[in-house]
């Protein structure tokens, strides 16, 4: 006999868990064995994002305070202003989603994989790998990069989503690391579309890895050699936590269907730009829940293209970064390491025959980057 609830959530992630929080009467269900394992993720998150949640921060979760997010371009120069205040944290993402889990109304049930879902007049069946059979009036696919719901009720989304390749180790290192700041190192002829990083989780342990599309795995042991070891010495190697971004265009994507709502990885939420998700995937699963309660199941896809991280025109900026020579980039760096104005800036690029030549698309990006990058982390 089948069991029936307003919603069914598949995915315990970020996404589905901040969903359940607002929904009573709903169901979580996730193949994983445990909540936040496996962690795939440079966990870091803004000030922003949690409070745009009316998350308080909490050092049960939280490794590090974020006061600044220095960019280093190819030849090294770096680019990053330090913060008084944080501006952001690296956090235990395992921890992170068990807190969630202390305020969720939803119940959850855990080792549980979702085989089919189909309709049975207006409602939606969802069977499991066991055979158990539950009945909703609305889905809510948070089930990550390799979502059955896209799959199934979202096929065409299929070759609308870049599954951007991700290296990631959780590396203990032999140097101490700056617990304060992010690094984030550029260079278009290594990472194509990516970037390499740094994320400190305390004084000797970080979240270190790259993306880009193709193969970059022989530029990204390079980097360990290169980079991380002649830094911070020797390291060892405590978690592969490598994996896939799904990024969509999500103008061209269906994120609503027949009270089938997709957020955050199932729906290709994350930047285009420098690939973070968290922000997007509980945004996404508050505005789901919020339609829900509501009765307004049709306004969920305007709400969510509505909103500044699936503005199409970063997707554009990204194409304008990852397009640029590197020595153009390099000239980025020594430009915004000066203490000037956004304006004396630009005016800057444009005195510059190297640049002036790409003045319109450089502009372009700074605008949609000033405007959107606090929501994107």
């Amino acid at each position: 006999m089948s069991r029936f609830y307003k919603t069914i959530i598949i995915g315990a992630g970020p996404a589905g868990l901040i969903a359940g929080k607002h929904l009573c009467d709903a169901l979580i269900l996730d193949e994983k064995k445990e909540i936040g394992r496996p962690v795939q993720c440079g966990e870091g998150i803004s000030k922003n994002a949690l409070a745009m949640q009316g998350i308080k921060p909490n050092d049960d979760w939280i490794c590090c305070k974020v006061h600044k997010v220095e960019r280093i371009m190819p030849n090294g120069k770096t680019v990053g202003r330090f913060h008084k205040d944080s501006i952001g944290y690296v956090i235990d993402r395992e921890k992170f989603e068990k807190c969630l889990t202390r305020d969720i109304k939803a119940e959850i049930r855990l080792n549980v994989k979702v085989m089919s879902l189909r309709t049975r007049g207006d409602l939606w069946e969802v069977t499991t790998e066991s055979g158990e059979k539950f009945k909703a009036k609305c889905i809510i696919g948070a089930d990550g990069s390799s979502s059955i719901v896209r799959r199934k009720i979202f096929p065409e989304n299929q070759n609308k989503t870049e599954f951007i390749p991700a290296i990631e180790y959780l590396i203990e290192t032999k140097k101490e690391l700056d617990v304060n700041t992010l690094k984030i190192y550029l260079n278009n002829e290594k990472y194509n579309h990516g970037y390499a990083w740094i994320f400190p989780k305390s004084k000797n342990i970080a979240n270190i890895g790259a993306c880009g599309q193709g193969n970059f795995s022989k530029e990204f042991k390079r980097f360990l050699e290169e980079v991380v070891k002649k830094n911070y010495g020797d390291y060892n190697i405590l978690e592969n936590r490598s994996g896939n971004i799904p990024v969509a265009n999500i103008s061209q994507c269906k994120v609503y269907r027949s009270k089938v709502f997709l957020i955050g990885d199932a729906a290709g939420l994350a930047d285009p730009i420098f690939k973070g998700g968290i922000s997007q995937a509980m945004m996404s699963g508050k505005i789901a829940a919020e339609c829900i309660l509501e009765n307004s199941y049709d306004f969920y896809e305007a709400k969510i293209k509505a909103m500044p991280f699936a503005n199409v025109k970063l997707i554009k900026a990204r194409d304008i970064l990852y397009g640029l020579d590197n020595d153009i980039i390099n000239e980025f760096g020594k430009i915004f390491k000066e203490n000037s104005s956004f304006l004396k800036k630009i005016f800057i690029i444009a005195a510059k025959p190297n640049l002036r030549k790409n003045f319109f698309k450089i502009f372009r990006f700074f605008l949609v980057w000033k405007k959107e990058h606090n929501y994107l982390w």
